[in-house]
């Protein structure tokens, strides 16, 4: 005969299928199932069609074959027993006789992890199932089942998981959370009252200086209700710094013998100047040494806060310079005949920044509030071979400094020591008169050149003299040859310079 008994606890289906045949169980199964399929042809009973019942059910099935023995199907009902087959997530762990040993176990468990995780939502849902059969002779074994149970027996927690472009990122306990930790992050770049009165009047808020038209995320961010270990959901700040750096931890490197800050650099993928911005501590030319920890993590945020936003600027316009020639006035003079002045305008820009950084800015109206004035220079360009251009060439043919201007040996070096040239010809600077031209004392052979126009230029040590006083010289014209005449201790130009009668470095005027 076939005994077709069928139940409903905890929202799940359960089948229960025993075959007797002369008195003996020869076929007993359970299957929990949400849905239940065919289980036999009509009028047909032999065990082919037995079997394709058990096939037609549609959850995986718990099967004993001859394992129970009833004697006489007529025997006391006060002989026949209920055990509980107890499945932990659709999975039979064992059989026992007293729901009630696993409850106990449940509601201590739950009650312990209330505990150890105060204020998130415990929950055991679904976790457990039983299915009640009626048995002659109990098989049961509690033992068994509460070490199985005890060994997959996990708590999780209600929590709320925020998902950005389709991959869950992270876990917070409630949906009010997860909406904070996105104001949060807003809130880094932008000041809360402005997200406030953008949520009133989207049309834009001004604040200090600016006017915010938009505060959005780029990235496709949502939330979806879960359930996960309590010690994987994150407080608000935890969830804000991870998505606003990518991670919580960072990788640190511990300088080894040998390295150098540009190759660890290299070594992680970053450039020398993204390692000294995770490392304030170092600078380029530092020293670095073995067992320093250098952070090696570059953040890359899980999220973009884009801000659109418009600036209006009360801005200078810089007034040009013009130039004008005049041949009466001598070349290396100037003067001004028109002061320039600056303009002003109101400019408004159009900005986005994405994580507080300009990636777009440009000017989308622009009004003159006053025009620009320009300067007016007069330069002059008439040239007399006697009076300088007031501009100083190079008085030797290259060469070195190897002396500047200033105090040497406990006393005033005058002029500037050029040496080494590539050849020992020496020219005048500018266009002038010789004032002098022979021996004086510890110059040795010198020249002064009088430019004309309030500079002088000395020239000592010379070996040879080419130029006469009275002579008028030009501009890069030979006038002697460098030597070493006088106090001097190798060859060398020793070169002066005077302006007014007062002495004047000459890197200054060169």
């Amino acid at each position: 005969m076939v005994n077709l008994t069928k139940y409903s606890e905890n929202i799940i289906h359960i089948i229960y299928c025993r075959v007797f045949i002369g008195g003996r169980t020869v076929v007993q199964f359970h299957t929990v199932s949400s849905k239940v399929a065919r289980f036999f042809q009509p009028n047909q009973h032999n065990s082919i069609d037995i079997k394709r019942a058990i096939i037609a059910t549609t959850a995986v099935a718990t099967l004993s074959i001859g394992s129970v023995y009833a004697a006489n199907t007529d025997k006391d009902p006060e002989d026949v027993s209920t055990i509980y087959h107890v499945y932990h997530k659709g999975e039979l762990i064992g059989s026992i006789n007293d729901k009630s040993i696993i409850d106990n176990i449940v509601k201590e468990r739950v009650k312990d992890a209330k505990l150890d995780y105060q204020g998130y939502d415990i929950s055991v849902k679904d976790q457990i199932v039983y299915i009640p059969e009626k048995v002659y002779t109990s098989t049961h074994n509690n033992s068994v089942a509460v070490n199985k149970l005890n060994e997959k027996f996990d708590i999780s927690a209600k929590a709320e998981a925020i998902v950005v472009n389709g991959k869950t990122v992270a876990f917070v306990s409630t949906k009010e959370d997860a909406d904070v930790v996105l104001k949060k992050i807003k809130m880094k770049y932008v000041p809360e009252e402005v997200l406030l009165k953008l949520a009133i009047n989207p049309d834009g808020v001004e604040h200090n200086d600016y006017i915010y038209k938009d505060v959005t995320l780029s990235e496709n961010v949502t939330f979806s209700e879960g359930k996960v270990f309590p010690e994987d959901i994150l407080s608000v700040d935890e969830a804000v710094e991870l998505l606003l750096k990518g991670t919580l931890q960072p990788k640190i490197h511990e300088v080894q013998e040998g390295e150098v800050l540009g190759q660890i650099a290299n070594d992680y993928d970053l450039t020398l100047k993204q390692l000294l911005q995770l490392n304030p501590e170092f600078d380029e030319e530092e020293m670095i040494h073995i067992g320093d920890e250098i952070n090696v993590t570059a953040y890359k945020p899980l999220v973009t806060v884009k801000v659109k936003m418009e600036a209006i600027r009360k801005e200078v316009i810089p007034f040009g310079i013009e130039v004008e020639e005049d041949k009466n006035m001598f070349k290396g003079t100037t003067k001004v005949k028109q002061e320039g002045v600056n303009g002003e305008r109101l400019a408004t820009y159009s900005i986005i920044q994405e994580n507080g950084q300009n990636i777009y800015k440009t000017i989308t109206n622009e009004k003159v509030l006053k025009e620009p004035k320009k300067k007016i220079m007069i330069k002059g360009t008439k040239v007399i071979p006697s009076r300088g251009t007031g501009d100083f060439a190079w008085p030797t043919v290259g060469g070195y400094v190897s002396s500047d201007f200033g105090y040497r040996w406990g006393k005033q070096h005058k002029g500037m020591d050029i040496a080494r040239p590539s050849n020992r010809t020496i020219m005048a600077a500018d266009n002038g008169t010789v004032e002098f031209a022979g021996w004086d004392g510890g110059y040795g052979n010198k020249i002064v050149i009088n430019h004309n126009n309030g500079m002088k230029t000395v020239y000592a040590h010379l070996s040879e003299i080419s130029v006469k006083v009275g002579q008028t010289v030009s501009k890069g014209s030979k006038i002697g040859i460098m030597g070493t005449t006088g106090n001097s201790t190798g060859i060398h130009l020793h070169f002066e310079v005077y302006k007014n009668g007062s002495l004047v470095n000459p890197k200054k005027v060169l």
